[in-house]
């Protein structure tokens, strides 16, 4: 409907109770809308605006327009029903227009409404040193789907992957790990010992003093030392010592001043735990088919390989990739947190309470905003805060979002008031994105978050390939000739495997709790991204079907004159309306209304189908309807695929 309002508005504005209400296209258009049901017609428009200016009634206006109606093109009757006018249009003059438009656009649906406008879009942003478990599957693909759909409409998207790579939790890492793993601490030194002989001198690449150690190691670690630390309260203070000291360190590099053995010893374990972070999580983005870059000011290296090299274009990189930026840059470069520090206080914002420094933005009876801890180390907050500022500085954001569970709310509320206390207006183009709990089923039948199998997390990439491996299976049961070709079989498994996985988040509201069951998951039929890729597969057998009985590929010739059922018509107008659905799911940073727009398509097609079955939509008696039919099955398959891609989910020729 959408996309037929300018023909609709420009047909209207000739005839005479338009033209005497002194209503043009640009007025009519945005009173024109879908009506509650479909047997009060195709479109509808609103009388209450023109009506006032002409000073009568929105009834009598209606009627007057009614009476001055002549069947047009696009429009064929008109009809006064209380406040508006009930429009039925051309069906065949509508589809040809319809189809017209897919078939002229590369990318169905895209606009350029956002030029020149920026979002900074936060998402996914694992902590180091941990694996990466299914609550990270949200924030991930919620913020993968609102990048895509956001520069679908023109807008430069500048995607930030905020690593947890700072706190008093590595301090607490760093301290374990000398603990039980002593032998870390000597490799670290002999590292250390050896940049120091060098005068400070960083070699290209060092070596790791983690040795062959695995991410879920470290966690182990981690989790180990905070066990212990129940029973030796010491422990926790040797933990904050390990992180003042890095934190020192880190300060130091950045202001060129003198550091310590222990500095060097604490910075070279952290940044072998976050290179081997960083190496885990490329492994399981590549399988979501997302790719993350370092921020180029972050890694000075690479900025000079990407410069080198003429790659180093802003807009495609941010296009092409989201970035790497922890939270440790915000301490060690430039010294942001220090100046976020420096601002509340010389402003007056931040008191001292218990010995830290902190901003109260909801009153002094709830909990602060943390900048400076009473150990003199920073907080997550105060990293949050500069993080902001950075991100507006360096990309001059229209809007800054935050793809961040519900749960956090309060921060989100705490960092924006901060930031307005400080003087950034800007706070108010800030939003948090929110988003429910994913649910497994527990062994008593309910659902709950955080499942676990025999006591542990469940980790992202192993329900990942649980699910590849269930359409392996599938794919061996069905589709002997695809099983038989390893390569294709192992491409159409992971991505209808992984697509299984992210469809079944992303057709619900972000802000719903989402149930993970298996056999809806990976179900061939009804609401899941199987069906979504069945469909879409099948809709190019059917092109195939065509090519191979007609020797023809000119369907695009075929005449929407023949495609006179309601099921033809009823899957038209949802294709109309797939422009709407894009442009409003990217203002409500919202990718179900995509999903719901293309669960509603491949329902429709369905019916279709089935309403087809005795004339076929290829029928070898009747060239010039197949040939109409083919048309519209490809506008199917063109916004099918175009919407899955939007989603982040792969596309596949064969299933």
């Amino acid at each position: 409907m959408e996309i037929l309002k300018d023909k609709i508005a420009e047909e209207l504005a000739k005839l005479p109770g338009f033209v005497e209400a002194k209503l043009d296209p640009a007025a009519i258009r945005p009173l024109l809308g879908r009506p509650p049901k479909r047997e009060m017609g195709d479109a509808v428009f609103a009388c209450f605006i023109p009506a006032k200016n002409a000073g009568i009634k929105p009834n009598d206006m209606a009627v007057k327009l009614a009476a001055g109606f002549a069947r047009g093109a696009m429009v064929e009757s008109a009809a006064a029903a209380g406040p508006y006018l009930n429009l039925k249009l051309n069906r065949a003059a509508a589809i040809a227009a319809t189809l017209a438009m897919v078939e002229m656009q590369p990318n169905f649906g895209d606009s350029e409404d956002g030029k020149g406008k920026t979002l900074v879009l936060d998402f996914s942003s694992p902590n180091i040193a941990k694996p990466l478990a299914v609550h990270h599957l949200r924030t991930t693909m919620i913020g993968n789907a609102i990048k895509k759909i956001r520069e679908s409409q023109g807008w430069r998207v500048v995607g930030i992957n905020h690593l947890g790579d700072w706190g008093t939790g590595f301090g607490k890492l760093i301290a374990g790990l000398k603990k039980f793993k002593p032998e870390i601490e000597e490799s670290a030194r002999k590292i250390a010992d050896a940049h120091l002989k060098a005068h400070g001198m960083y070699a290209q690449k060092e070596p790791s003093p983690l040795g062959a150690m695995k991410v879920g190691e470290l966690n182990e670690v981690y989790k180990r030392f905070n066990e212990e630390m129940k029973a030796d309260p010491a422990l926790e203070d040797a933990g904050r010592k390990e992180f003042a000291v890095l934190e020192e360190h880190i300060v130091a590099l950045d202001k060129k001043g003198r550091t310590t053995i222990d500095g060097e010893i604490n910075f070279r374990i952290w940044r072998a735990a976050r290179e081997l972070s960083l190496a885990e999580f490329q492994r399981f983005y590549a399988l979501l088919h997302l790719k993350f870059e370092r921020w180029f000011v972050e890694d000075r290296d690479r900025r000079v390989f990407w410069e080198g090299q003429g790659r180093l274009k802003p807009d495609e990189a941010f296009r092409d990739h989201a970035f790497y930026v922890g939270e440790s840059f915000y301490v060690g470069r430039n010294d942001l947190c220090g100046k976020v520090i420096q601002d509340a206080k010389t402003s007056g914002v931040a008191k001292e309470s218990e010995g830290a420094l902190v901003i109260f933005t909801h009153g002094e009876k709830k909990p602060p905003v943390m900048l400076l801890k009473s150990d003199g180390a920073t907080a997550y907050h105060t990293r949050d805060l500069a993080s902001a500022l950075y991100r507006q500085r360096e990309f001059n954001g229209t809007e800054l979002a935050y793809v961040v569970g519900g749960e956090q709310k309060l921060h989100f509320d705490q960092l924006f008031k901060a930031l307005k206390m400080l003087g950034h207006e800007w706070a108010d183009r800030c939003s948090h994105v929110d988003f429910g709990l994913l649910l497994f089923k527990q062994q008593d039948g309910t659902w709950a978050k955080a499942s676990t199998r025999a006591g542990r997390v469940v980790i992202l990439e192993d329900l990942l390939d649980e699910a590849v491996n269930a359409v392996r299976e599938v794919i061996k049961e069905k589709n002997a000739d695809l099983a038989a070709d390893k390569d294709a079989a192992e491409q159409v498994a992971r991505a209808v495997g992984v697509g299984a996985v992210v469809f079944n988040d992303l057709k619900n509201g972000r802000r719903n709790d989402i149930k993970f069951d298996w056999d809806d998951i990976l179900n061939f039929s009804g609401e899941t991204g199987p069906y979504m890729l069945m469909q879409y597969v099948r809709m190019g057998s059917v092109t195939e079907k065509y090519r191979e009985t007609f020797k023809d590929q000119s369907w695009e010739s075929g005449d929407a004159a023949k495609l006179t059922l309601d099921a033809e018509w009823g899957i038209a107008q949802l294709i109309a309306d797939f422009p709407a659905a894009l442009a409003r799911a990217s203002k409500e940073y919202e990718p179900s209304i995509i999903a719901k727009a293309l669960i509603d398509l491949a329902a429709a097609t369905s019916s279709w189908w089935t309403a087809t079955r005795d004339t076929r939509i290829v029928n070898e008696a009747d060239a010039e309807q197949s040939r109409a039919r083919v048309r519209l099955v490809n506008a199917i398959r063109k916004v099918l695929g175009r919407g899955l891609t939007l989603l982040g989910i792969q596309l596949v020729e064969k299933m």
